[in-house]
């Protein structure tokens, strides 16, 4: 077998010795001018999402009826949009908040039982200012008590989560969110640490001296929230009960996050210590080693994690001293890690380790754990830390680029599709969702099966909208056939800050400012499709099994992946599917006898496969031919 083919486990529950398998025809990529924007809130200062200076909108939530609740950053209030009044919000509650630099109301969701339980999370800066003592970030729920239109607000404020926030700081904040299909809320935290320290000079923040310029105390810090993707899940508890935020109390921890992973003693072994105190990596934490987390997102079907990094501020590379120029980054998390931040930026590029509590600096660090000698361990040795010392090997960036000069920039991000001066410009990069087609949803506008598996991915200071088309290792094809435009019919180069799949298959844009950091004259848009739909072009093989007596019924295929960082070929629903850039497939059981292989070249048509006769439920093994 060739060893370029990529190994992916598939677990498939057998109820017959014959299987059926279909194929269908590839999807065609659809033109510009087969979707329209339709403008659903108009900017301009008289505007209801207008908010005078910068970081206006920072987020919305949509509901299953249509409706959209907005965050508006520096004033707390959060509006919602109702499809039944055209091109206004109205104002739904103020949230008490600090506001000043980042710090604000930083996101809203809404829960997934929303249309019984009415119930909106917002995620804020608390309203105790800089000086104040004990600054906190919140996490809040509200009921959202609507008899009309023009009499709705959000009552029943429960405080799920509390964590503080460094006193005389007001950057990185992050703060968006979102549910996954299980009621597992993820937020975005970011490092609450000050990009402009001169000790730094934008390489990665580790001079300890200065709290606030070193990251060593909330991003590789576990036992610190800062710096971080969480996830947790959210309690139901009765609004008319007050619960003291915290475990089991107010939220739950789902399983399989970071602390769970660092406490199994066959992860990764070399990087182990056992004078690590495991209590000292906090429950909550899913991703650590974040700078500037936007927006997780989360994929509804595999619960995989999407987000933009914001990445460090330094404008040229010093490889062999500093490190590299800053690079923004898109990632994704299939499970919890640690990415790097502050000791390795972009694709694992090192930056030089502080030696002493001073502005010299030592080897780099070993961002691949190779065990080098003349590279520094990723060992948190900083006094900020309170948590374990020995950290996890860095993931690396999906896709990095930069405002500087750097020999592994990333041209693809260089340019929006019109503006090609925008070229290493200042970065904002912004996690955007996967989509997932639905060929039940009665609904004109949503997007073609086409876009199945990709991922939309936005920059707000460039303005430019990318589509990601991943392997499904997890890595980018090379030029177009990985990263492309996305310019559809009527779309203006806006700085959007969040952008979401409705419950009508439409892309919801929202504008945060007209230019970058420019003005706050918010607004919302939607992206809507206008051509016609090939239903069978998204499944290019389905799989059925003919059971005793020709009764026919669908196979149970469950993923399972046992690698990081990889995007799976196969669907929850008992689809198999064959990505581009991939001409084929080969089924083997687990002893290496290949049961049954497919090509591209293959007719359209169904495929029978004879299994042996002594085979149960078990393990299968599909390699995926490049």
């Amino acid at each position: 077998m060739s060893s370029k083919l990529k190994l992916s486990i598939l677990t498939v529950a057998i109820s017959g010795l014959l299987h059926t398998l279909s194929l269908a025809q590839t999807c065609v990529e659809p033109t510009a001018s087969q979707f329209r924007t339709v403008t659903l809130v108009a900017p301009g200062t008289t505007g209801t999402l207008y908010e005078s200076g910068n970081y206006g909108c920072v987020g919305m939530s949509i509901t299953p009826d249509g409706k959209v609740f907005i965050a508006k950053m520096k004033s707390g209030e959060i509006r919602v949009y109702d499809p039944a009044n055209a091109n206004t919000t109205t104002l739904a509650g103020t949230i008490p908040t600090f506001a000043s630099t980042e710090d604000g109301l930083l996101g809203v969701v809404v829960d997934p039982n929303y249309a019984t339980n009415k119930w909106v999370y917002a995620f804020y800066s608390d309203p105790c200012g800089l000086n104040c003592t004990n600054r906190a970030m919140e996490l809040a729920r509200f009921t959202y008590v609507s008899t009309n239109a023009a009499n709705a607000q959000l009552t029943n404020k429960k405080i799920i989560l509390r964590f503080p926030r460094e006193k005389n700081d007001d950057h990185h904040a992050a703060g968006n969110m979102s549910f996954d299909k299980n009621g597992v809320l993820v937020i975005g935290v970011g490092d609450n640490r000050d990009p402009h320290n001169s000790n730094n000079n934008g390489y990665g923040p580790i001079y300890y001296p200065t709290t606030n310029a070193d990251a060593q105390g909330t991003s590789a810090n576990t036992n610190d929230l800062r710096g971080k993707v969480l996830r947790i899940k959210p309690l139901a508890f009765a609004d008319n009960t007050t619960p003291t935020p915290g475990i089991d109390s107010t939220y739950s921890i789902p399983s399989g996050n970071l602390w769970e992973k660092i406490n199994n003693t066959t992860y990764n072994p070399g990087w182990r210590n056992d004078s690590d105190d495991i209590s000292k990596v906090r429950k909550e934490i899913y991703v650590m080693g974040n700078r500037n987390p936007f927006h997780p997102r989360v994929d509804t079907r595999s619960g995989w994690i999407f987000w933009g990094e914001i990445g460090p501020d330094a404008n040229s590379d010093a490889l062999t001293t500093r490190g590299p120029s800053g690079h923004d980054e898109w990632n994704f998390a299939a499970t919890a890690g640690f990415y790097g931040h502050p000791y390795c930026n972009g694709y694992n590029v090192p930056y030089g380790s502080l030696t002493s509590p001073s502005t010299t600096y030592g080897s780099l660090y070993d961002c691949k754990a190779t065990g080098n000698a003349s590279l520094t361990p990723l060992i948190n040795k900083s006094p900020n830390n309170t948590g374990i010392k020995h950290l996890p090997p860095p993931v690396p960036a999906v896709a990095a680029y930069t405002s500087g000069n750097s020999t592994d920039d990333d041209p693809r991000f260089n340019a929006t599709y019109s503006l090609t001066t925008i070229a290493h410009a200042s970065e904002s990069s912004i996690g955007g969702p996967m989509y997932r087609y639905d060929s039940a949803l009665a609904s004109t506008i949503k997007f073609p099966p086409y876009y199945e598996g990709k991922i939309f991915f936005f920059d707000w200071a460039r303005r430019s909208f990318r589509i990601l088309k991943m392997r499904p290792d997890g890595t980018l094809p090379k030029g177009d056939t990985g990263v492309v435009n996305f310019a559809p019919n009527g779309f203006t180069t806006n700085s959007y800050l969040d952008m979401q799949f409705g419950p009508d298959g439409a892309l919801y844009m929202l504008r945060n400012t007209s230019n970058g950091y420019s003005g706050g004259d918010g607004a919302l848009y939607r992206v809507e499709y206008t051509g016609t739909y090939d239903n069978t072009c998204y499944r290019p093989f389905d799989v059925t099994v003919l059971g005793p007596g020709a009764t026919q019924g669908t196979t149970a295929i469950a993923y399972h992946q046992p690698i990081q960082k990889s995007i799976s070929p196969v669907m929850a629903n008992g689809m198999l599917m064959l990505p581009e850039g991939y001409k084929g497939v080969e089924l083997f059981d687990m002893s290496g006898r290949q049961i049954w292989n497919f090509s591209r070249d293959n007719s359209v048509g169904s495929y029978n496969v004879r299994l042996p006769a002594n085979l149960g439920n078990g393990i299968w093994q599909a390699k995926l031919v490049p």
